[in-house]
C-alpha cells in the first residue's frame, strides 16, 4: 500500500477564493455577536444619567451617527482643503 499524495501549490485563484471565504466566515461571526449583543441590550438594565440613555440601543444609534457625521465631515474636508489635479505640475 504505497501511495504518494503530493500537496499541489495552491494557486491564486484558489488562493483568493481562500480568502473570500475567511472574509465570509469572518462577516458571520461578526454580525452573530452584534444581532447577540443587540438582543441582550433588551434584557439588561443600565443604570443611565439621563432619559436618552435609558432608551434602548442608544449606544448604537448614537455610535452610527457619530460614524456618519465623522465620515460627512471627513467629505466637507476633504473639498476644503483638496488641491487641484495639477497644483504641483501648474509652472
Amino acid at each position: 500500500m504505497t501511495s504518494s499524495t503530493k500537496k499541489s501549490k495552491p494557486t491564486e485563484s484558489t488562493q483568493e477564493s481562500n480568502v473570500s471565504d475567511l472574509g465570509w466566515k469572518a462577516s458571520k461571526i461578526v454580525a452573530g455577536i452584534c444581532l447577540l449583543l443587540t438582543i441582550s441590550e433588551l434584557f439588561i438594565h443600565r443604570h443611565a444619567y439621563s432619559d436618552a440613555e435609558a432608551m434602548p440601543l442608544f449606544y448604537g444609534l448614537f455610535g452610527f451617527i457619530a460614524f456618519i457625521v465623522v465620515v460627512i465631515g471627513g467629505i466637507l474636508l476633504r473639498e476644503v482643503i483638496m488641491r487641484p489635479e495639477d497644483y504641483y505640475d501648474a509652472d
